[in-house]
């Protein structure tokens, strides 16, 4: 699947799956620190880094500029397999720690449009 195709059924899914929530509050600095540990063998999650080492998962700031991403999209992503996307458990802290750090990110993805 491709990752417009994919972000767009990631979107829709959150809006069905997720009612309307004021934003979640998280600490950036603790999800930088994490997805150190646990999302970058497969995804550049510094907005230096070009290209993810996957070349199939997005790159954190791509993830970040995508219109209408929300912290409730993101909360589907981290909770629901899909391809490629292996299944890890994080505690809810955790998921909103990477999650503020990847919304952080907004205005950084300096990667051409394709």
């Amino acid at each position: 699947m491709k990752y417009p195709a994919f972000l767009s059924t990631l979107l829709l899914a959150a809006a069905i799956a997720l009612p309307l929530q004021a934003q979640q509050a998280g600490d950036p600095r603790q999800g930088l620190s994490l997805a150190r540990q646990v999302c970058y063998e497969c995804h550049a999650i510094h907005p230096q880094q070009p290209m993810s080492p996957d070349h199939r998962a997005p790159t954190f700031p791509q993830l970040a500029a995508t219109p209408g991403m929300t912290t409730a999209a993101l909360t589907v992503a981290l909770t629901t397999p899909h391809f490629g996307m292996p299944m890890f458990r994080l505690s809810s802290e955790q998921r909103e720690d990477i999650i503020a750090y990847i919304l952080s990110l907004r205005g950084t993805d300096t990667t051409p449009d394709k």
